[in-house]
């Protein structure tokens, strides 16, 4: 028997598309894991996720413990 999903994964992505668009719109945007969790009504450690995955996509840095910036292109 198929599990049933938990999570709702249109809700999950348009929500990091939002945080995305945000990203490539505005690059001087500075993101903090409060602000980004606040602003998605998601925890804190879904938020940090959310942010790492896009540190890890190359999108974003992180200048600070918690604080992060579009990544500037080579």
């Amino acid at each position: 028997m198929a599990r049933k999903e938990r999570r709702n994964v249109h809700e999950r992505s348009a929500k990091l598309q939002r945080v995305v668009n945000l990203t490539l719109e505005n690059p001087s945007v500075t993101l903090r894991v409060e602000t980004l969790g606040a602003w998605l009504n998601v925890q804190l450690d879904a938020a940090q996720r959310i942010l790492g995955r896009m540190v890890s996509a190359g999108l974003l840095r992180e200048v600070q413990r918690g604080v992060f910036v579009a990544q500037s292109p080579c």
